[in-house]
């Protein structure tokens, strides 16, 4: 039985691109056939996937050559999008006509590269990940005739992504996903909130959502985390250490973790250490200064294996103002780290089972995120706990769960 993953690219090996890699992995172990389809064919996580015998590595860009018939697909899109019958309009989504011209005009979907290879291969089904990639395959749904099954894969907590954050195109996405969500035989969320959200922009039913939580725990994070790390920090026993990781972007917040630091750097010794990079790391390096704290937070980059850091820390803390199922926090838990985290929609508290296996605060309160730290540093919970709770989302049983979807004999994981 062949299956289709689809994701535009897995440069950064990071979050939803993991994972995509991981569930195409562990459905080739089951014994699928595999075709994992991207647009950008760099990546040491796609050097790992062809040395797969079950996975096939293919790359859209390449098989879009025929420009002609690139663009024609294109145009039948836009045409049938026109004459198609959407669900209840609202005011906000009379602009859709404007934002699809954008999207096939900017990211240049692929649509002609699908509808070939579904003809040509005819998966049982194909599952999209992110935003880019769900819609794409969406406006192929739309002119293809296949009776492959479509499985768009929703990753975050669109409707808050789409409210904070100033990308106009990240502010189209929920209006898209009304319109052309209907095509999909399935919409697949990591958890129930982002099921929900989902549910509520687009208006499907219960029945047409799956609850499919990330292959995260795996035996090799335990091996991993137990690998020489030579940050001092770590080996000091003079000041517990705090470890956070992700992108430096809005949605992880690591203002307001630097912030509720800095108020509980001055009752107590204390080090932060923040792993990850990106657009951010200027201003969050001049808040640090500002703080008066440079001397105990450091930033070293992209981390390749970040278990060490979190075997070895006092408190992983989880800062961010929305998530789909945060995969950091359940690794730092494998890892047997004590956690904090915010209650953003949504995920963590699912993950700490709303708040039995580690404390919540509000998203963006410094003072409970410093009280919630202290109490922690104070009265751990027992680090066995914390690894047994991660373990709900083990790889072998989630990956399960995705071969019952994809080959349609179970809705999902949950219900909605």
């Amino acid at each position: 039985m062949k299956l289709a993953v689809y994701i535009r690219s897995v440069r950064t090996a990071r979050g939803a691109e993991q994972v995509s890699a991981n569930v195409a992995r562990g459905l080739a172990e089951l014994g699928y056939q595999v075709d994992f389809l991207v647009e950008d064919d760099q990546g040491w996580l796609l050097d790992k996937l062809r040395r797969h015998a079950n996975i096939s590595v293919i790359d859209l860009r390449d098989a879009a050559r025929n420009r002609f018939m690139h663009r024609w697909y294109q145009l039948q899109v836009l045409l049938r999008s026109l004459l198609m019958r959407g669900p209840a309009a609202r005011p906000t989504d009379r602009s859709w006509p404007r934002l699809l011209l954008r999207l096939l005009s900017k990211n240049d979907p692929p649509v002609f590269s699908l509808c070939r290879y579904l003809a040509a291969q005819r998966p049982v089904s194909i599952l999209s990940y992110l935003n880019d990639s769900n819609l794409n395959l969406m406006l192929a749904a739309l002119v293809c005739r296949a009776d492959t099954r479509y499985l768009p894969s929703v990753r975050n907590h669109i409707s808050t992504a789409s409210q904070k954050i100033e990308s106009k195109w990240l502010r189209s996405v929920p209006i898209l996903m009304r319109r052309y969500f209907a095509l999909a035989d399935l919409v697949v969320a990591p958890s129930v909130g982002v099921g929900e959200d989902v549910m509520a922009i687009t208006g499907l039913p219960r029945s047409r959502i799956a609850v499919v939580h990330n292959p995260v725990f795996r035996p090799e994070i335990i091996e991993l985390s137990h690998q020489s790390v030579d940050h001092p920090w770590l080996f000091d026993s003079a000041a517990p250490v705090l470890v956070a990781a992700g992108k430096f972007k809005p949605q992880k917040d690591f203002a307001t973790l630097l912030k509720a630091f800095a108020q509980l750097r001055e009752k107590r010794p204390l080090r932060l250490l923040i792993l990850g990079e990106g657009a951010e790391r200027s201003a969050l390096e001049q808040l640090v200064d500002q703080l008066g704290v440079a001397a105990d937070v450091d930033m070293p980059g992209y981390v390749e294996n970040p278990y060490p850091y979190f075997r070895q820390a006092a408190v992983f803390v989880l800062s961010s103002a929305w998530e789909g199922l945060p995969n950091a926090l359940i690794e730092a838990m494998a890892c047997g780290c004590p956690v904090v985290a915010t209650d953003c929609p949504s995920g963590p508290a699912e993950i700490l089972d709303q708040g039995r296996i580690g404390r919540l605060v509000p998203v963006g309160d410094v003072t409970a995120m410093a009280a919630a730290i202290e109490a922690t540093l104070d009265a751990p919970a027992p680090r066995e706990l914390f690894v047994e709770r991660a373990k709900h989302y083990s790889y072998d049983g989630v990956v399960a769960d995705y071969a019952r979807v994809l080959t349609g004999s179970r809705r999902g994981q949950n219900s909605v």
